[in-house]
This record gives C-alpha cells, structure tokens and sequence, in this order.
C-alpha cells in the first residue's frame, strides 16, 4: 500500500484538501454507450486530456470493467461524455449505483440519443461525442482512448465536481457509494496491474 505522509507545517494553503491525490479527478461525467438491448449510460472513474495535437483532441476514459456501458462502449465502439452540471446531482445516484443489466435506468432521465446512438443528458454542461481508438487493460478497469468527434456546451450551469457531489449527496450516498466499491474491492485489487 502506498501511504500518504502529511508533512506539513502549519495550515498549507490547500489544508481543507483532504488528499493532494484529489486535485487528479476529473468533473464527475456520465458516459453513455448502446448495444443490441438499447442504450445505457453510468458515473465514469474519470475523464482527461489526452492530445498534444490541438485539431486531434482525444480523451481518456477509464470505466470500471464491470459495468454494462463498459460492455457497450467495447462492443459498439463509440460513446458519449456528459459533463454534468451540478443541478443534475440526482443522476449520479442512478447511473453509479444501479446496473443497466437489471433493467432500464435511463427512464425519466431526459436522455437524448447521439447520431452513433449513444445516451447523454442535455441539462449537463457538456457533451463530447467519441470514438474509441484504442483501449487498455487496466486491470480492474479499462482505459479508453477515444478520438473527439463532436463537443459543445449544453448550458451555463455550473459542473459538478466529485467534492460538490459529496456536499449535496452527503452521507447517506457516500455509505451507498463506499458499499458498492467495498463488494468489489477485493476482486479489483486482485485484477488491477500494480507492481
């Protein structure tokens, strides 16, 4: 296990950061995909900036390996990023908790359907339309490299960020999240590629 040492001094500038490792997530996004069953759509691990080369923008999405839309996104080939805006909170609930294997749980989502055929959610702040280019083991996840075919603004609504989603979830959803992560925790170590 790698430990985080707090050497500090006095109260730092970032001392309400609970971990420096925080300042790595990406705005809580939802990637949506489809496959013969229809469409489905989850709370990524993360989204970031992958491209040197400005008029070739790719991005890499990391996707938990035992997720549906992971299933999706590998067989169909392309999906779609939602950056989710803050006042679409209540999403996060039903796309990270439940699974699109035990049934439909995009309705009453407001999802829209990409040209590829791939879910997102139009009061987000964001949509940015893939294809995937290449993937990578990860071990308990997958790494996707997609190549940016379409991106815009959907609003001006401010993004959800991984904190922000704490603050209006609280603690109830933090329980909910820590014991879906702590039923597949052990098979994720197992699986991850570490040392």
């Amino acid at each position: 296990m790698v430990a985080w040492i707090d050497n500090r001094e006095g109260p730092p500038h970032n001392a309400g950061v609970a971990d420096p490792l925080s300042q790595f997530w990406s705005p809580v996004c939802a990637v949506g995909s489809h496959g013969a069953n229809g469409p489905n759509a989850q709370i990524c691990v993360s989204v970031f900036g992958a491209s040197v080369v400005q008029d070739r923008p790719r991005l890499q999405v990391n996707l938990w390996k035992d997720n549906y839309t992971h299933d999706l996104a590998r067989e169909s080939g392309t999906l779609a990023i939602t950056v989710l805006a803050e006042s679409q909170v209540a999403l996060v609930e039903r796309l990270g908790l439940t699974s699109g294997r035990d049934g439909d749980k995009l309705t009453d989502t407001g999802f829209a359907l990409t040209e590829s055929g791939d879910p997102y959610f139009p009061g987000g702040a964001a949509l940015i339309d893939c294809a995937v280019l290449s993937t990578f083991d990860l071990g308990d996840a997958t790494g996707f490299l997609v190549a940016v075919r379409e991106r815009r603004w959907l609003s001006d609504a401010p993004v959800l960020t991984r904190p922000r989603m704490h603050e209006l979830l609280g603690p109830e959803f933090a329980a909910k999240w820590e014991a879906k992560l702590g039923r597949s925790l052990a098979a994720y170590r197992a699986q991850m590629v570490w040392g």
